[in-house]
């Protein structure tokens, strides 16, 4: 069996060695074998679960939500499949929120845009009368809430 240090993990799996410490301290990859000298080794496998974690955060999964969709793996199949229509639903309606919420943002900008454009030099004072708009801001700072 093919067994891969760190960095040969992150060259064929294309994220940092910071990335793979991560998922290992997040739960998403099991903790590696030690060769004597205490370098982490991987076996190809880990290849496969990194490519896993990238595409459903891709798709805007939360390290939370990935985590327990691959402990599913182990669960009962009925179990497993109606947890991860659950999760799946909750994240889909999270980002469909987040989409009507960056279109409502851009509406904005486009309206304040012709206005700006509109009043030629006096384009910087229109930024004075932007609308306030009742929707909550499109970007959150700091560490992700699990819906």
């Amino acid at each position: 069996m093919e067994r891969l240090r760190i960095g040969d993990v992150a060259s064929r799996s294309g994220v940092t060695r910071d990335a793979i410490r991560f998922y290992e301290r997040s739960g998403l990859l099991a903790k590696p074998g030690r060769t004597q000298s205490r370098q982490r080794i991987y076996d190809v496998s880990t290849l496969d679960r990194i490519r896993l974690v990238r595409r459903l955060q891709n798709c805007g999964l939360t390290i939370g939500d990935i985590k327990e969709i691959i402990f599913l793996g182990d669960a009962d199949r009925p179990v497993a499949s109606t947890r991860l229509v659950e999760i799946l639903r909750e994240r889909l309606g999270f980002l469909e929120e987040q989409i009507a919420s960056l279109e409502s943002c851009r509406a904005r900008l486009v309206d304040v845009l012709r206005d700006v454009a509109g009043a030629r030099s006096g384009g910087y004072d229109k930024l004075a009368h932007l609308p306030d708009g009742a929707s909550p801001p499109p970007f959150r700072f700091g560490r992700r809430h699990k819906l």
